[in-house]
């Protein structure tokens, strides 16, 4: 079984560390690592380490953005916003059916910032 670890960084955006199982695919090339089809998730846990993204947008333009998605303001680095398009989706993990409403959208450098807020 593998096992997720997501960590809510201050700057907003929400990473994931992978606790790999033997079962894994790994490709040798490029050192990638596909979860195995039995994957489990811990409690997201606040971390006040700096995001683990290079170039996290989010990070970069400020405290504020519009959705490029939605046309929603947000000061996180997702989207809380309701979708304008709420819908019915399969968790490919659970593969239970869940209603989806918020938007979701990750901060992105097609976003508007706003560098004043």
């Amino acid at each position: 079984m593998c096992h997720g670890h997501p960590h809510i960084h201050g700057c907003g955006h929400q990473s994931m560390t992978w606790h790999y199982c033997p079962s894994a695919l790994i490709d040798l090339e490029t050192g990638y690592e596909t979860a195995c089809s039995n994957v489990t998730f811990a409690a997201p846990q606040p971390s006040n380490a700096a995001c683990v993204l290079i170039n996290c947008d989010y990070r970069s333009g400020g405290t504020g953005w519009t959705c490029c998605n939605c046309g929603g303001r947000n000061t996180s680095g997702w989207c809380k916003n309701m979708s304008p398009n709420p819908k019915w989706e399969k968790n490919t993990i659970t593969n239970e059916w869940e209603w989806i409403e918020t938007c979701d959208h990750g901060c992105c450098r097609n976003c508007a910032k706003d560098c004043t807020s």
